[in-house]
C-alpha cells in the first residue's frame, strides 16, 4: 500500500452533505482526511484518521485562534505565512482580506498533500497552493456552477478558462459535466467521471414488488430546494392540465428554503391550492420513507448534473419521471429506467404522465428492477469511493 496522505475534503462550511461525510470516512481508512471550514453544529468523528481544523464563525474566537495559527506558521514556514498575506492582500475589503486570511493560515500551515475543493466556482481562490507547496488540486464540478451559473456571470468564466487547465485533476459526476469542464479549458486526460454513491440505506428500501397506483389517479412527488432551476412550475401547469384532461392528480414538492412567491401565486391563480402540497425538508432516512408513499417521482429541473434525488429514488424503487437536462439521459433511460420529456416543456410532462398511466403493472416492475440494476452497478458506495482514493493518489 502506498505511503498514507493528508487529504483536505473541501467545502469551507462543516458537515458536509452526505456523500461527502460517506467520503471523508471512507477516505479515513487508507488516509488522514483534514476537514477546513466553519462548524454550523458540533462535530464528532471517532476515527483517528479524521481532524477537524475549524474557522469559528465567532469574530473574537477567530482572531485569537488565526493569530496563534499564524504564530505557528511563521515559525514553521515563514515563507509559507507570507504567501497567506499576499494572496489575502488581493481582495477589496479588510474584512474580506482579514477572513481569506484567516481560511488560508491553517490549509498552509498542515500543508495537504491533496487539497479537494467541492466548489468549482472558488478555483481562483485556492489555486495558489500548487505554488505555495508541493500539493494535488483536484476540484469536483457539480451542476449550477458549471451549467448555469457561467452564463449569467462572465467572471466566472473567465475564472474557469483560467483555472481548469492547472489542475491535477477534475472530478464530474456525469459525462455531460465533464464535457463542459473540457469547453471551459480542462485537460481531457485529467477529468473524471465518478458517480455520486447512493447511501445503502437507499437500497434496503427496495422491494421487488409494490402496488403500483390506481387507474386514472396519479400522486407526484417533487424533492429538491426551492431554485429556479428546478422548474417546479412547470410541473405545477402540468398537474392543471392533467386535471383538465379528467385525470385525479396531486402533487407534493417537498423542498428546503421558503416557498417562492411565484409557485404560491400560480398554485392560487389556477386553484390548485388542495391539488398542490408543500412540504419542508426531511432527514434522510425519513425522506425515503416518504418518497415511497407516492406514484412517482417527477423531475421538471431545466439543469442539473444528475439530480441525486432520481438515483436515490431508482434505489428504493419509486417510479422516475425526468426532463432530459444535463446528464440525467445517462441514468433515465427512456421507456427503460424510467421516462423522460423535454425540459422547459408542459405538454411534454403531461405526455409522459400518461405513458406512465398506460403502463400495466408488469411493465412498471420491470422498469424498477433495471433502474435498480443500474445504480446497484453504477453508484455503488464502495466502489466509488475507491475510486476516488484513486483519484487523490494520482
Amino acid at each position: 500500500m502506498s505511503k498514507p496522505l493528508k487529504i483536505a475534503i473541501y467545502t469551507g462550511v462543516l458537515p458536509n452533505t452526505t456523500f461527502i461525510e460517506n467520503l471523508i470516512l471512507g477516505v479515513a481508512e487508507e488516509h488522514q482526511v483534514l476537514l477546513f471550514g466553519t462548524p454550523k453544529k458540533r462535530l464528532r468523528y471517532n476515527h483517528p484518521n479524521i481532524q477537524v481544523i475549524p474557522t469559528p464563525a465567532s469574530s473574537l474566537h477567530n482572531g485569537m485562534l488565526t493569530l496563534w495559527r499564524g504564530l505557528r506558521l511563521v515559525v514553521k514556514s515563514p515563507k509559507l505565512l507570507h504567501v497567506a498575506i499576499r494572496e489575502a492582500k488581493r481582495y477589496p475589503s479588510l474584512y474580506t482580506k482579514w477572513m481569506r486570511f484567516s481560511r488560508f493560515v491553517p490549509v498552509l500551515l498542515y500543508q495537504p498533500d491533496v487539497f479537494h475543493l467541492q466548489w468549482s466556482s472558488r478555483i481562483d481562490r485556492w489555486l495558489f497552493l500548487k505554488d505555495a507547496y508541493p500539493c494535488r488540486f483536484i476540484v469536483s464540478v457539480l451542476g449550477s456552477q458549471l451549467l448555469v451559473e457561467p452564463h449569467y456571470n462572465t467572471a466566472l468564466t473567465l475564472r474557469y478558462s483560467k483555472g481548469f487547465p492547472k489542475v491535477d485533476a477534475i472530478h464530474a459526476v456525469s459525462n455531460d459535466l465533464a464535457q463542459q469542464a473540457i469547453v471551459y479549458g480542462a485537460l481531457p486526460e485529467r477529468v473524471q467521471v465518478i458517480r455520486t454513491p447512493v447511501p445503502q440505506a437507499a437500497f434496503t428500501c427496495y422491494q421487488e414488488s409494490r402496488q403500483i397506483r390506481l387507474a386514472n389517479s396519479l400522486h407526484l412527488v417533487s424533492v429538491g430546494r426551492h431554485h429556479w432551476v428546478k422548474g417546479y412550475g412547470y410541473a405545477i401547469s402540468a398537474v392543471q392540465a392533467l386535471r383538465e384532461l379528467g385525470i385525479t392528480v396531486r402533487y407534493t414538492i417537498i423542498a428546503e428554503g421558503a416557498i417562492p412567491e411565484t409557485l404560491l401565486y400560480q398554485v392560487h391563480d389556477l386553484g390548485l391550492t388542495d391539488v398542490v402540497t408543500f412540504k419542508s425538508g426531511l432527514p434522510q432516512d425519513a425522506l425515503f420513507s416518504e418518497m415511497l408513499r407516492y406514484d412517482a417521482l417527477v423531475l421538471p429541473s431545466v439543469s442539473e448534473g444528475i439530480a441525486n434525488v432520481v438515483v436515490e429514488a431508482m434505489a428504493i424503487g419509486l417510479p422516475v419521471i425526468s426532463s432530459n437536462c444535463g446528464g440525467m439521459p445517462e441514468v433515465v433511460h427512456d421507456g427503460e429506467t424510467g421516462l423522460l420529456f423535454a425540459m422547459r416543456n408542459v405538454d411534454a410532462i403531461v405526455a409522459a404522465c400518461q405513458r406512465f398511466m398506460a403502463l400495466s403493472e408488469a411493465e412498471v416492475l420491470e422498469m424498477l428492477r433495471q433502474a435498480h440494476e443500474l445504480v446497484k452497478r453504477e453508484y455503488h458506495e464502495a466502489e466509488n469511493v475507491a475510486r476516488m482514493v484513486d483519484l487523490y493518489v494520482g
